[in-house]
């Protein structure tokens, strides 16, 4: 009906223009005029409709990986509560070290919920640069495994948002100067020194053990010979 309506348009302006009298060509400047706002307007509706696209594919991102984080904190969450399973993330079997490794799982995903409220924009820069001073960075379990993981983090972010929020971290975690500490494994055990004045009374007991030793000798020397001297007589 539209294409028809066009088609036709020139023969009905033609007989309307026969049956009346009217200045078309004034007619058809107002016209130009409506078609350059025609043209804004459709310009204006384009970029709205590209802004709506992109929206909608942020959105589409963010719930694709939020099904990805869900799906990631059900694994997780599964090998906290499970020590067998644990030793699928590379638990070791003493206490200790699954122990730790639960730790640092439960950390990773304390990280992971800051990186999606800071991509969706309900943390600033400053609420994650106080997090990281004031949660993550506080304790020595934080820190270490930032250190542990933080070049691998920095290399595989895969947009402009993710690279800044590891970058806040990184930055947060330059300030932090924590002494370093030597593994359980390469600690000497330390032995136990005696003390100057036990040294003095080891050394008097040792001398007066000594003269006493000396002085029985003698004494027994000094029977022996007196009991010879008896004999001869």
């Amino acid at each position: 009906m539209g294409a028809a309506l066009t088609i036709a348009s020139p023969v009905a302006m033609s007989k309307i223009a026969a049956s009346t009298d009217v200045d078309w060509e004034q007619l058809s400047y107002i016209g130009q005029t409506y078609g350059a706002a025609s043209a804004i307007f459709s310009a204006l509706a384009l970029t709205g409709v590209a802004v709506s696209l992109i929206l909608q594919a942020r959105q589409a991102r963010a719930a694709r990986k939020e099904i990805e984080r869900n799906h990631h904190f059900q694994l997780m969450e599964m090998a906290i509560n499970d020590p067998e399973l644990l030793t699928c993330w590379g638990a070791t079997s003493s206490e200790r070290g699954a122990r730790t490794l639960r730790q640092r799982l439960y950390l990773n995903l304390i990280i992971s919920y800051w990186e999606m409220m800071y991509e969706v924009g309900e943390t600033s820069t400053r609420m994650l640069r106080s997090h990281a001073r004031t949660v993550l960075f506080s304790q020595r379990l934080g820190y270490d495994f930032w250190t542990d993981t933080r070049m691998a983090r920095l290399e595989v972010a895969n947009n402009a948002r993710q690279r800044r929020f590891w970058k806040i971290l990184d930055e947060e975690y330059r300030t932090i100067r924590f002494p370093r500490v030597i593994p359980s494994e390469t600690i000497q055990p330390r032995r136990n020194r005696p003390s100057p004045s036990a040294l003095a009374s080891i050394a008097v007991v040792a001398a007066t053990v000594i003269c006493w030793t000396i002085g029985m000798s003698r004494k027994k020397k000094g029977l022996a010979a007196g009991q010879v001297g008896q004999a001869k007589d």
